[in-house]
């Protein structure tokens, strides 16, 4: 498999990633339409009983919303992991973040958030800075079955060390589609899904590699 080479085009790296798609369209889709099915329907429910039947709903049921949007943001790495390796995984994948790594994809997502606060906090700037430095997280836990809550965001911040300008040019070559997502409410990422996220598994096996 030919490795994502952070200096390509747009163009290039659109190609490259139609390439591990090749074969597995119909699949990624389903997947990501499965995703966003539940995303949709656990947002709407949140929203609908804090207005109809009690504001303090919201609370409890926003926190298990964010925990289920860990568990299937896993689960969809994890699914376009093995698209970038071209391995025809299946759409139910998707759901293997309800497993025995549970407890691990929870523990990271408090970690982050307890950090997150604490540096907007801070700072605004080293916020930001600091969750470029958690974005691997995930897949290092889809990639490697042994890693611990401790280390997963250790690790990240590890292999993208001195890569930060270069997971801001992935970002910003792929504004466009993420302002679609934006302004389709969501609704474009059943198809942009898979692009975008096959693509930063290529980033991540690249930084492995080369680490």
């Amino acid at each position: 498999m030919a490795l994502y080479n952070f200096y390509n085009s747009n163009k290039e790296i659109n190609e490259q990633s139609r390439d591990c798609l090749r074969g597995s369209w119909k699949t990624a889709i389903s997947a990501s339409l499965i995703v966003f099915l539940i995303c949709f329907f656990l947002v709407a429910l949140t929203v609908l009983l804090s207005i109809f039947v009690a504001w303090w709903i919201s609370i409890p049921l926003g926190l298990l919303t964010l925990i289920m949007f860990a568990l299937l943001d896993y689960g969809y790495n994890n699914f376009c992991l093995h698209i970038s390796r071209q391995e025809m995984p299946k759409q139910s994948l998707v759901f293997s973040g309800f497993s025995k790594r549970a407890k691990t994809i929870i523990a990271v997502l408090l970690k982050r958030i307890f950090l997150t606060i604490f540096w907007l906090v801070v700072l605004v700037f080293p916020a930001f800075v600091k969750n470029i430095g958690y974005s691997m997280a995930t897949l290092l836990m889809a990639d490697r079955q042994d890693i611990k809550s401790e280390n997963a965001l250790v690790e990240s911040k590890h292999i993208m060390k001195q890569n930060y300008g270069r997971y801001c040019k992935f970002l910003l070559l792929n504004i466009l589609w993420l302002l679609l997502v934006l302004i389709t409410a969501g609704i474009a990422w059943i198809w942009i899904g898979p692009i975008l996220s096959t693509k930063k598994a290529l980033f991540y096996e690249n930084l492995k590699t080369a680490f």
